[in-house]
């Protein structure tokens, strides 16, 4: 008897990939919209045009809320924080202006996505653990990412007097959040993206220099 040979077709995993992709960006636009209680299995199948049993077979509800966080973080790329091209120009750009200006730009890029599925995540967060459990993990990885940049703007010509990594790290986590996004946005509807990344920009220029 011939041994069994594992079958990999490109094609099919191309489309599983289509699909996947498909789920989550429907996922990502109904959370951002209608919030965590108000978004159904069903209506993610019926906005990525798949079955409803694909999308149960893809996570759970909850699981989806994470991914579709995931998503919005990585602006759909599957590429982490660390690993953006945008972010790395900041961490090596040749001086603190820059550098600043750089992460500026990036924040901005994400922040009104970031501020609408992040508001559902904490909504549903309040209500289970394992969603509480998973958007407190999701937060320690931004926090780590965040220091990255800080260590590399302060390697690049010091921070503001009195002013350590870590404490610098927590001034522009707790800055850069989905909160202030938000209220940004809610003061303003009208923002553009460059207003909100002029404003990430001076403000933590203001914060860290």
């Amino acid at each position: 008897m011939k041994p069994t040979r594992s079958y990999h077709s490109p094609r099919r995993a191309a489309q599983a990939q289509a699909t996947r992709a498909a789920i989550l960006d429907a996922a990502v636009d109904l959370f951002c919209t209608h919030g965590y209680a108000g978004t159904t299995m069903q209506a993610v199948a019926a906005k990525a045009g798949v079955a409803v049993e694909s999308v149960y077979a893809l996570a759970s509800k909850a699981r989806l809320l994470e991914l579709a966080l995931e998503r919005t973080v990585d602006d759909g790329t599957d590429t982490a924080l660390a690993e953006d091209d945008t972010f790395r120009a900041a961490m090596g750009a040749a001086d603190q202006r820059s550098q600043l200006h750089l992460f500026g730009v990036l924040a901005g890029r994400r922040a009104r996505r970031n501020a609408q599925i992040s508001r559902a995540y904490v909504q549903a967060a309040a209500q289970d653990e394992s969603i509480a459990a998973a958007w407190r993990e999701q937060e320690r990885r931004r926090l780590q990412d965040t220091r990255l940049f800080v260590a590399a703007l302060a390697a690049g010509g010091g921070l503001r007097p009195g002013l350590s990594v870590d404490d610098a790290s927590r001034t522009v986590w707790t800055t850069c959040n989905w909160y202030t996004a938000w209220l940004l946005y809610e003061d303003d509807p009208d923002r553009d993206e460059a207003s909100v990344a002029a404003w990430y920009e001076a403000t933590l220029t203001m914060l860290l220099l």
